[in-house]
């Protein structure tokens, strides 16, 4: 996953890259074996590319597993899912996420980071911050966000960059009114009037610019910063001690995928609007570079 001002997926990682090359060879293909099935529950973006190009393209079927991928709406759910056994895997940020799930007491654990490239660690390249130009927004202005009604989805990590984003430019963001929004309503929400801003990630906010047109405002896009952004994938802590041997056949499979993302991002960007409802082509590729 790229991290240009626009870019939430090419440069998806360096070190994802080399194990895919070091460890491909290494374990089975999976020929003639029977399938385990597994469960890899991610959120709705462009973060998790890499887990619809590795069902796909059989990169799993290859190490004997039959994956899942199965969609939800943020990164909250998918630590309920694994805590609740419903999925053996779960995608996440390991900045944000894991810390909260593991002080309320649940022991998530990043199982392999792909999206953490060192040039680009401190980026947080799929997050963005949209404003209507009609409502006296401008870019160049950062207090003209004061007193906006902002749509954000309440404990994302869309919420840690909006709020630092306000913090350093010395703005009080409790001026503003935050209005908790799913992820994906946010293009509408936003066309609509219904918020003056709002703050979210890839395709979305690829969408919301598109379809604003001339009235879209980028105030912030992939801003360095505010957050850092570590993706990949996590799982049960005690899960994780008892099975070494699926984990490394897993990782494998998303290494292998991760590096097609990097290397075929127009492809890739294909792949993911067979995965996400109603995603334009022209938005996944746009986020995808």
């Amino acid at each position: 996953m790229a991290i240009s001002s626009t870019a939430a997926c090419r440069r998806l990682i360096a070190s994802a890259a080399v194990l895919a090359l070091a460890v491909a060879g290494l374990a089975g293909d999976g020929h003639g074996q029977a399938t385990q099935p597994v469960t890899f529950i991610v959120v709705n973006n462009l973060f998790s590319t890499p887990g619809y190009v590795a069902a796909e393209n059989g990169y799993w079927a290859k190490q004997g597993l039959n994956v899942n991928v199965k969609l939800t709406s943020s990164g909250r759910a998918v630590v309920q899912a694994v805590q609740a056994g419903d999925a053996q895997f779960g995608h996440a940020a390991f900045s944000t996420t894991i810390a909260s799930a593991r002080a309320s007491g649940n022991l998530l654990k990043g199982v392999m980071a792909y999206y953490n490239a060192a040039d680009y660690i401190a980026k947080a390249g799929g997050r963005a911050i949209i404003g209507r130009k009609d409502r006296g927004i401008d870019a160049g202005n950062p207090q003209s966000m004061e007193a906006k009604k902002i749509a954000y989805l309440t404990g994302s990590t869309n919420e840690v960059y909006l709020r630092e984003w306000f913090r350093k430019n010395k703005l009080d963001i409790a001026k503003s009114q935050l209005v908790s929004v799913p992820i994906e309503n946010m293009p509408i929400t936003i066309t609509q009037g219904l918020v003056d801003a709002a703050a979210p990630w890839e395709p979305y906010t690829a969408q919301a610019i598109r379809e604003l047109g001339p009235n879209a405002v980028v105030v912030s896009r992939g801003a360095a910063g505010l957050v850092a952004d570590i993706i990949g994938v996590v799982a049960n802590e005690d899960w994780i001690k008892k099975n070494y041997d699926f984990i490394e056949k897993f990782a494998t499979g998303i290494a292998e995928a991760t590096l097609f993302v990097r290397q075929h991002p127009k492809q890739s960007a294909d792949i993911a609007t067979r995965f996400l409802d109603g995603l334009n082509i022209a938005d996944a590729t746009d986020g995808i570079k």
